[in-house]
Parts: structure tokens; C-alpha cells; sequence
């Protein structure tokens, strides 16, 4: 069995990859045997070889042999290394060798190139053997090295030419005493999180200049490479959508190679100025505008709430909502916010148990609504839907505000503004948000992984603009699948580390036309263990569909027009 364990990129403590703790079967480090192999996603020799490589590690593993996986071209990222590593059987620890700096300082021009030591000694360096088709291989050159090197011999060829594709690493990472804040982490810093991490902004503390940096350095560098910050929850390679935040692979390393050398500022006059953030409405004047009913009073202790407004828009003829926007009448307090639209009257019956124009639910509104304007998120930039398509807004629907408040210790008022952007082209395909559901679910307690999956059949030609996942406090995991009439899969999206507290609307790039007759296969992984630090329930018990803190849900929403 062997144990894997969380390793640096040229740091002790905080950083990327896998690295391989030796078993019983180790020698010695100074007579230890180590492979280690520079690869790359896309290049289509490495792609070639990698079933005899994974062949070979099998074999020389169980000698005592090290197999290690680097990865140093531009671009890389932990998602796809762990894909492409999976889907060639290749068993064996992998690093991102971000801006290339373990493969330049081995002599690696070309990939995949494999490179034998014994403990420091270097034994072999070049190609895995000498042809790219497996039919083909005359000379085994890695073989005939770990040969000689578990002999204590020196192998006959030492050093062979490798083919395949060229290095492409892009800058290093700067050095423990190169790196700094002035020239290194200050734009990253600027430019990812002050949108947030700045005064009187939603999130706790202020990242602006360097003091403040210096201050959370380490946690920084924590939560970036843990993927928690920035908010982001959708694996990368997974669909594109507009206006991701994420950082980089090199960002991420660059952070933690910062606080690992004690967050040195550098020379502050080199910094980049913090950016200025607009004041107005970030896409200009408003085609209406609408608030809150009443100012309202958020208490100062306990968990977050949720409090659902309910507004009815001025209007006398049906308009199409194109974007929306919101401005937090407290940024201290507003987590988030998604709107609804409720043609039937629901919300005002839900409003009776409430205060001050709102009711508290937990998750969704509380009945099912006939459609969904979007969702707000600090940071997360407003975008127009394309021309022709829009949100149908009745007169007489009402609009129900949905207000995710974070408390801050003391009582705090809010009364926020919604900005809404209508079309101004006839719209040709109008939108709807599309709930997909599995109101069946029964998590029973105890169970750390409890998988459901539910497919739904498209029964007419759809245009996808966007996906919207939803759980509550037990989810761990969801997964959206598009299989073609031909049975064909393409993945929508995919969220590996559900959190409750970040419920983005992913826009795509491009809209995605989906055949009449294709399947939209979803699958739900929930977590009902004492393990679960976000357990509302303890012990466990178990849980069904429902609005309750307590319950879960299985959700869905696809933003999209349904044709003819």
C-alpha cells in the first residue's frame, strides 16, 4: 500500500502535488534508484509511450524503484495532470513543476524525457527507448539503466536524444530570496482579491498594501492553494465559462513561496497601484432600479440567514430581463444575492410569517418559481445575456430578493438595491431557468459518501446558457453530464469540493445548442458522517429533500431557451 502525502514546488510546507513517502522497501537514500519523468497533457509522444511506462512502473516498482511524474510546460494544472495520469494507468505520484525549474536544472529540453539516479548520482537521461510505437522499440534504454543501476553498475548508454515536444515552461517561480511583494504578489494580490479583501467590503478583513498582506500572508497562501479562494468551485477543464476566478498554478506557488520566505515587501515603490472599482452601476444606467422594502435589522449572534424580499416592479407590459446587478446596502453583511420571479402570488402568502417585506427560508425561496433573473456575487462581474434572449417579466409577477446575510458580531441594517437591464431588441429566444430535480433523495446517517444520479431526457432542441448548482450543508460533490443522441458524454460541469456559502451562476463563453433526445445526467455525492464538519445534525440522522437547514436538495438549474 503505499501513502501519498501533499508536497511542495520548491517549499517545505504550503504548495502543490503529490509526493511518494518510501515503504519498508526502500534502501538507503544514498543508494535509493529514482525515475524521474517529465511528461506533458497534450504532447502526442508522451501520450504514445505511456502505456509501456505504465507497464514498466508496475514492474520495477515492486524492485524498490521511485517513480515520480513531472510536469513543467506553461498551463498545466492539477485537475488535468490527475485526468491524463488516471486515464493512462499511470500509478505513480505526480508534481507540477511549475515555470520548470526542476526540468531545466536536470538538463530537460524535451518531452517526455526520463531522467535515472542512484540517490545523487545521475545514471541516465533521455528517451524511454527508442521509437514511439511500441511495435517499433529496438534499444530499451530506461530498462538496461535500472538494470545496471540495481546492480551497482554504471549502464553502457548514459545519456540518449530525446524526441517529442519541446519544453515550454514560461518563467519560474521566483526564488525564497527573489521573491517579493512589491514585484511578485502584489498585482496577484490586487487583482484577485481587493475586489473583496478591502475596506468596507463583504469579506472580514482588508488585503489592501502591504502591511495587510503581510499580516495574512500564510492564510493566503493556504486558502489559494487549497483552491478555497478565490471563490471558484468549478474544476478547471470542465467547460468554459466567462469571468472565471481562479489563479494560476503559478500564482498559487508564487503566494506560498511568498509566505514560506517571510513575506518580504521589497522595494514598495515598484508595487502596482491598488485598482480604483467603479462607484456606479458596472454596466451603466439601469432600466430599472428596485430596493428592498424596508430597511432591514440582521441580528449580531448565530448562524448566517437568508431572508427573501419581495418586490413588485412598476411596470404595464411584459419587459425581458437581460442582466442584473446589484448594490449591497451593507457590504459588510451581504454574502450574496439571487432574484426570482413568482407569477402566482406564492411569496406573498410566505410573507405573512415574515418582517419587514421578508421571510426567512434556508436554500431555495420556498416555492417553485417561474423563472430566475440570476444571482450576485462580490467580485463576480455582471454579464448580458446575448441579443435576442431575455427573462420574461409580467406585470403583476413579483421579483423575490434573496439575501444570503453573514453576521459580523454586532446588529447591523440592510437595505440593498437591485439594478435590472432590459432588452432592447425584439427577443427571438427567450430564456427560462430550467430546475432539474431529485426530490427523492434519502441520505442515510452516518455515511460519508452517498452517491445519486438522476437523467433527465431534452424533449425539444435547447440553446445552454448557464449551470447553477445546488445543495445544502451535506453536499460534497456534483457532476453534470451531457450524452448525445449518439451516446457520446461531454461533461457541463463538474464541482469536486461543494460549498454551501458560494452558489455561482456559471455563464458559458459560448452558448451550446443541445439535440432534441439528449440526456443531461447528474450525479449528487453528499457526505451524512460525524466527519462532515458542516453536519447540521450531530449524530447524524437521516436526511430527505426539503427547505429546512436540516434537509438536503438535489439541484440543477440550466439557464437555456427551449426552441420550437
Amino acid at each position: 500500500m503505499r501513502v501519498w502525502a501533499l508536497a511542495g514546488v520548491g517549499f517545505a510546507t504550503i504548495g502543490l502535488g503529490w509526493t511518494f513517502v518510501a515503504d519498508s522497501r526502500a534502501t538507503d537514500a544514498a543508494n535509493k534508484v529514482t525515475v524521474s519523468v517529465y511528461m506533458s497533457t497534450d504532447c502526442p509522444v508522451a501520450m504514445r509511450t505511456a502505456p509501456r511506462l505504465a507497464k514498466l512502473e508496475t514492474e520495477w516498482e515492486a524492485k524498490g524503484v521511485e517513480f515520480t511524474a513531472y510536469f513543467p510546460n506553461e498551463g498545466e494544472t492539477q485537475r488535468r495532470v490527475a485526468d491524463y495520469m488516471r486515464d493512462r494507468k499511470l500509478d505513480f505520484p505526480f508534481r507540477l513543476d511549475v515555470g520548470g525549474s526542476k526540468a531545466k536544472s536536470s538538463g530537460v529540453e524535451i518531452v517526455p524525457t526520463v531522467v535515472v539516479r542512484r540517490g545523487d548520482e545521475l545514471l541516465y537521461r533521455g528517451p524511454m527507448d527508442d521509437a514511439k510505437v511500441t511495435e517499433e522499440v529496438k534499444t530499451h534504454y530506461l530498462k538496461d539503466a535500472l538494470t545496471a543501476a540495481l546492480d551497482g553498475k554504471e549502464p553502457k548508454i548514459k545519456e540518449a536524444e530525446a524526441f517529442g515536444c519541446y519544453l515550454m515552461a514560461g518563467d519560474p517561480i521566483p526564488t525564497m530570496e527573489e521573491v517579493n511583494y512589491a514585484e511578485h504578489t502584489a498585482a496577484i494580490i490586487n487583482d484577485n482579491c481587493l475586489v473583496c479583501h478591502r475596506p468596507g467590503e463583504v469579506a472580514p478583513f482588508s488585503l489592501e498594501g502591504y502591511d495587510n498582506a503581510r499580516k495574512w500572508s500564510r492564510m493566503i497562501a493556504k486558502v489559494s492553494s487549497e483552491r478555497r479562494m478565490p471563490p471558484w468551485l468549478a474544476v478547471e477543464g470542465v467547460g468554459e465559462f466567462s469571468h472565471e476566478m481562479r489563479l494560476t498554478e503559478r500564482e498559487i506557488a508564487t503566494l506560498a513561496q511568498w509566505a514560506e520566505a517571510g513575506a518580504p515587501s521589497g522595494d514598495l515603490s515598484k508595487a502596482p497601484k491598488a485598482p480604483e472599482f467603479p462607484v456606479g452601476w458596472r454596466l451603466g444606467e439601469p432600466d430599472m432600479l428596485i430596493s428592498m422594502p424596508k430597511p432591514f435589522k440582521l441580528g449580531d449572534d448565530g448562524r448566517d440567514e437568508i431572508w427573501n424580499f419581495v418586490i413588485k416592479p412598476d411596470i404595464t407590459e411584459p419587459v425581458y430581463v437581460q442582466a442584473m446587478d446589484v448594490k449591497p446596502g451593507n457590504k459588510s453583511v451581504v454574502h450574496h444575492v439571487a432574484a426570482f420571479i413568482d407569477e402566482k402570488g406564492a411569496s406573498e402568502r410566505l410573507l405573512e410569517g415574515g418582517r419587514d417585506g421578508g421571510y426567512q427560508t434556508f436554500g431555495g425561496p420556498g416555492f417553485a418559481p417561474d423563472n430566475m433573473l440570476g444571482a450576485w456575487l462580490p467580485g463576480l462581474q455582471p454579464v448580458r445575456m446575448p441579443e435576442g434572449t431575455g427573462f420574461l417579466l409580467k406585470p403583476g409577477a413579483r421579483i423575490v430578493m434573496q439575501v444570503h446575510y453573514s453576521k459580523t458580531g454586532r446588529e447591523e441594517v440592510d437595505q440593498s438595491k437591485m439594478a435590472l437591464y432590459f432588452s432592447k431588441e425584439p427577443v427571438t429566444k427567450p430564456t427560462q431557468m430550467s430546475w432539474f430535480v431529485n426530490p427523492g433523495i434519502v441520505i442515510p446517517p452516518g455515511d460519508p459518501r452517498v452517491e445519486f444520479k438522476r437523467v433527465h431526457t431534452m424533449p425539444k432542441d435547447v440553446t445552454l446558457y448557464s449551470l447553477m448548482a445546488h445543495m445544502h450543508l451535506l453536499g460534497k460533490e456534483m457532476h453534470a453530464t451531457l450524452i448525445h443522441p449518439d451516446g457520446t458524454r461531454e461533461r457541463l460541469l463538474s464541482i469536486d469540493k461543494w460549498d454551501f456559502n458560494w452558489q455561482l451562476n456559471y455563464m458559458l463563453k459560448e452558448p451550446k445548442l443541445i439535440k432534441r433526445g439528449s440526456k443531461i445526467e447528474i450525479v449528487a455525492v453528499f457526505d451524512n458522517s460525524e466527519d462532515n464538519p458542516s453536519n447540521p445534525s450531530s449524530p447524524p440522522r437521516e436526511v430527505r429533500w426539503g427547505e429546512e437547514t436540516t434537509d438536503e436538495m438535489m439541484v440543477l438549474l440550466l439557464g437555456l431557451h427551449m426552441h420550437p
